[in-house]
């Protein structure tokens, strides 16, 4: 996967999103009937489309010929405060997508979230109708630094940051915790602020990573906020649009 796909969907997954077909009937849907990109006859699924495509479908029993756009993917980046949950639907928490709804006014289709944090953690997340971009972000082989402000609950000495400093530089085995296994983590960087308050950057996406690694040297995380992916910082806004490469 790489960033070139990014604001890209395949034309099979276009018709079915459009109720043209279903996915498995989209490859006989592209060879009896007639669909152009841009004026051009397309038969191949898994030709890649953008917003500036234009997408022609003749069906093979007649009728009006159908033509549009794919809609332009949407990137929102938002600071996530605590209680809010990044599921579709809660019983015990407001959801992200109806917090982003009372601040925006609007609900936007497919959208959801890259990665997640948990409701206790707040900070950046970043929302998207893009799932090349959120497949690419997640995906610990693509390099993207995650980096928290974790405040723990015992303070660290001068002379106990060597061995966190050793556990960093080689990973730590993460306990147990609800559906997630006994797993070793990967390599991560801790930048001290005082005896008590770290940065933690993470390449990962483990269940509850940053917390189970504190756990795992004999301490524990009483706040956790994430205040970057990539490149992108949080900046203030609540809630603010963002282009895809703003992260690389």
């Amino acid at each position: 996967m790489d960033k070139s796909t990014f604001g890209k969907h395949r034309l099979d997954a276009v018709l079915v999103h459009k109720n043209f077909c279903s996915q498995r009937a989209s490859k006989n849907f592209l060879l009896k009937n007639t669909v152009k990109i841009n004026g051009k006859r397309e038969t191949d699924g898994k030709k890649l489309l953008s917003a500036e495509d234009e997408i022609e479908v003749e069906r093979k029993n007649g009728g009006a010929i159908e033509k549009f756009k794919i809609e332009r993917d949407v990137y929102i980046a938002i600071d996530k405060p605590k209680g809010i949950v990044c599921s579709k639907v809660s019983d015990s928490h407001r959801t992200v997508f109806e917090w982003l709804e009372e601040k925006t006014g609007s609900q936007i289709e497919n959208l959801h979230t890259v990665g997640r944090l948990d409701a206790e953690t707040s900070g950046l997340l970043i929302l998207t109708t893009d799932g090349s971009f959120s497949h690419f972000v997640a995906n610990p082989e693509s390099g993207v630094e995650k980096t928290y402000l974790a405040t723990l609950k015992m303070k660290v000495t001068s002379e106990e940051r060597a061995a966190y400093e050793k556990a960093a530089a080689s990973g730590v085995m993460l306990p147990a915790e609800k559906k997630a296994p006994e797993e070793r983590s990967g390599r991560f960087k801790l930048e001290w602020l005082s005896e008590s308050e770290c940065e933690i950057s993470v390449k990962e996406g483990k269940f509850h990573e940053v917390r189970r690694i504190f756990r795992a040297m004999g301490n524990e995380v009483v706040e956790l906020r994430r205040i970057s992916i990539g490149r992108l910082r949080l900046a203030g806004e609540q809630v603010m649009e963002i282009d895809a490469e703003e992260i690389f």
